[in-house]
């Protein structure tokens, strides 16, 4: 069990500390133009989100296979099945849904990374993405 703690609090600790890191590449961005003329903050934005992401999707994970439920065939389907299970906000599904999504456009298509979409998340989606953190963090005790 002290293993399962660590692996969580691991996770946790790597998501929150890039959610700090995302406010405050967006705190230094006010604009898209000025957004799109700094390729490093393009490029710390896209990392973050991805490790975010990742950190998000392993503790869902994990949480379905603590609670012994059905093996997830994919990522999405790791937090179908917790919110069929009553452990997650159908609500954040849609939101998980284009998390995932953009996470595979980091990382598989990483050529066709739109900086639009990027940029909206950086500005309209953080406190989202920490709502779900916290809210795993609720249920992964």
């Amino acid at each position: 069990m002290a293993k399962q703690r660590f692996e969580y609090s691991s996770k946790f600790e790597t998501a929150n500390d890039c959610i700090k890191k995302l406010r405050n590449l967006s705190r230094q961005v006010p604009t898209y133009a000025e957004y799109i003329k700094s390729w490093l903050i393009k490029d710390a934005t896209e990392r973050n989100l991805h490790k975010t992401i990742e950190a998000i999707i392993d503790i869902g994970k994990m949480i379905v296979a603590d609670k012994g439920l059905k093996a997830p065939e994919s990522n999405r389907e790791a937090f179908y099945i917790l919110a069929e299970n009553d452990l997650f906000p159908v609500e954040y599904l849609n939101l998980m849904d284009k998390m995932i999504g953009m996470r595979n456009v980091i990382v598989h298509g990483y050529d066709k990374v739109e900086d639009n979409i990027v940029y909206g998340v950086l500005k309209k989606n953080i406190k989202d993405i920490n709502k779900i953190t916290a809210y795993l963090r609720k249920i992964s005790l």
